[in-house]
C-alpha cells in the first residue's frame, strides 16, 4: 500500500513509460521534481491500482500524472499532461 500522505520517493522503485510521457513533453526528471515538491493524489474510481498525481516542477509547471501501483513498493508513471 502506498502511503501518499507521507510519500517519500526514495522508498519506492519508480519506473516510467518514457515514450508516452515524452509525447506530452514530460520527462522522467519532471516527474521526480513533482514528487519531491509535494503532491495531491486522487484515486482512479475504476481501479484501486491507478492514481492521478498532481503537482509542480521546480520551475512551477503544473502537471497531472497517471501512476500504476505495480507492487507494495513499485510505481510506474505511464502518462501525464499540463494542467
Amino acid at each position: 500500500m502506498v502511503r501518499w500522505e507521507q510519500f517519500d520517493a526514495a522508498e519506492y522503485d519508480i519506473s516510467f513509460n518514457e515514450d508516452k510521457l515524452a509525447a506530452h513533453g514530460i520527462s522522467a526528471y519532471d516527474v521526480m521534481e513533482v514528487l519531491v515538491n509535494g503532491i495531491y493524489v486522487v484515486r482512479n474510481k475504476r481501479t484501486d491500482k491507478r492514481y492521478r498525481v498532481r503537482g509542480r516542477t521546480h520551475g512551477g509547471r503544473a502537471l497531472e500524472l497517471i501512476v500504476v501501483v505495480e507492487g507494495a513498493c513499485k510505481l510506474r508513471f505511464i502518462t501525464g499532461w499540463d494542467l
